[in-house]
């Protein structure tokens, strides 16, 4: 039987690349089997594959180890690996060892030898290819995967009614993220801001919606460690507090909470991007608390940190990575300026409640960060162009 690989590794890239194209292969009635295979990332959240086999249309979920013991060049039978994410250098060793083709998802010219087709996700990426000496036809601009991933942006008086606010009531989004290192701690930081806000705010609620690749052990040991009061069963479900409005853990209805809502508060990563897609102001939050619990890439995300001064040595390198970092938010990064305001450094929960309370006493403020979504060019469609790809590649007669 016919065979696509899609290679994937961190929680953004499974839900907001993956899930999207799976889902228009799926629509074309894509006849080859479906294998998603987990990398390895120091940004993983070790739920990756547990999400994966909840995506309609995947068949087979593998880490690339178990994958790798098996895999082999196959007769008669054509298969196809394409990259969602991760290193590239598993995508080639991948390719090389089943003797397939290989399609990657990026807007960097790698491995030019060795990759069958590119999927870029602007102008701006096509121009770099294009002045690498890539041929045009081993290029197909196809949008930002992320957009499709999230609904467009939707009646927030329908969105309200889902989330149960009445007239008169408000809410703030607050998103931990869906990596370890991030929601670990973050939904107790982001729950304890909610209650300094809304002391001040009794007629808003907070959300604080939970990616499906969120360990929820993680999440009740950071309530926990935080001494927080929660109530649920094997999830928690809502925050309990003597204080005005309602602080609820959101499944399921993420979207609709983000949309429903006056402001939303993240910390960088992929849902810095579904956030604008729904055309709702962002705020984006950077903590340095812990600088040293946050992954690094290459070299400096190896040292160990049992070697004595590893771990101060790795907060300096993070806070010297942070001051390089002109902007730490997809739409800012995209855009080339800031349209969406950012705070980094060491934080308390008592100062993210101060920069929401600034915000949402603002309208003008809040119109102009949703004005500036217009410089980042949302257009839909890249999962459809990939799997229509995707999809001719299997449909030729010649077997790979």
């Amino acid at each position: 039987m016919d065979e696509l690989f899609i290679l994937t590794n961190s929680p953004g890239e499974v839900s907001g690349w993956v899930r999207p194209v799976v889902s228009e292969l799926t629509l074309l009635g894509f006849a080859a089997k479906i294998s998603l295979v987990v990398l390895p990332c120091q940004y993983a959240s070790g739920m990756e594959a547990e999400y994966g086999k909840e995506i309609v249309g995947a068949r087979s979920v593998f880490t690339f180890k178990e994958l790798w013991g098996r895999a082999a060049a196959v007769k008669e039978t054509k298969r196809l690996v394409l990259q969602l994410g991760g290193d590239p250098f598993f995508g080639a060793l991948l390719s090389a060892k089943m003797r397939c083709a290989w399609m990657i998802y990026t807007a960097r010219p790698r491995w030019k030898s060795r990759v069958d087709h590119y999927f870029v996700p602007d102008a701006a990426a096509e121009d770099r290819f294009m002045l690498q000496g890539v041929r045009s036809d081993r290029v197909t601009r196809v949008g930002n995967l992320i957009f499709d991933s999230a609904p467009e942006c939707q009646d927030p008086d329908e969105a309200r009614a889902i989330m149960g606010l009445r007239e008169g009531e408000e809410a703030v989004s607050f998103l931990a993220g869906s990596r370890p290192f991030e929601y670990r701690d973050g939904f107790a930081f982001f729950s304890c801001a909610a209650m300094e806000f809304l002391r001040k705010h009794p007629n808003y609620h907070a959300f604080l919606p939970v990616a499906p690749t969120v360990d929820e052990r993680l999440l009740i040991e950071g309530l926990d460690k935080a001494g927080l009061h929660w109530e649920g069963l094997s999830a928690a479900e809502e925050i309990l507090w003597d204080g005005p409005g309602r602080i609820r853990f959101i499944r399921g209805s993420n979207f609709e909470a983000i949309k429903a809502s006056r402001l939303a508060v993240a910390f960088p990563g992929t849902n810095n991007m579904q956030i604008t897609s729904l055309c709702v102001p962002l705020l984006t939050v950077i903590p340095l608390n812990n600088a040293e619990d946050i992954p690094l890439d290459g070299i400096p995300g190896m040292i160990p940190m049992s070697i004595p001064g590893a771990r101060q040595l790795k907060k300096k390198l993070v806070y010297w990575y942070s001051g390089r970092l002109k902007y730490a938010s997809l739409p800012n990064r995209i855009a080339g300026r800031e349209i969406v305001p950012e705070h980094r450094g060491v934080m308390t929960p008592s100062m993210i409640a101060g920069l929401v309370e600034e915000l949402v006493n603002d309208p003008e403020r809040l119109i102009m960060i949703v004005r500036g979504y217009s410089d980042i060019s949302p257009e839909r469609g890249a999962a459809s162009r990939i799997a229509a790809k995707i999809s001719d590649y299997f449909s030729q007669s010649s077997s790979g």
